[in-house]
């Protein structure tokens, strides 16, 4: 995901590197979720937001019509859910 690096010395920790996959997909993530909050579950206004082009249709239609074209889940979401903590 693509995340800023002042992301991290607002939500982080200096020693946190936004090369690491791990790392950087929870800073994308957390942050994708603070802009639906903000938005109220408008994918659409988040995900300007987290492109920063609010206001301007390319980012979200591009992500929305990838989402929805290529990621189709058959599956009740419940069969997804984790049984016992990951550790």
């Amino acid at each position: 995901m693509q995340v800023m690096p002042f992301w991290v010395k607002l939500i982080g920790t200096k020693d946190q590197n936004l090369f690491h996959l791990r790392t950087n997909l929870r800073y994308g993530c957390t942050i994708l979720r603070h802009y639906l909050d903000i938005e109220n579950g408008d994918y659409y206004r988040a995900l300007g937001r987290y492109n920063g082009s609010l206001g301007k249709p390319e980012y979200p239609n591009l992500v929305l019509v990838s989402w929805h074209g290529s990621w189709k889940y058959n599956q009740p979401m419940e069969r997804f859910a984790r049984s016992a903590p990951v550790r």
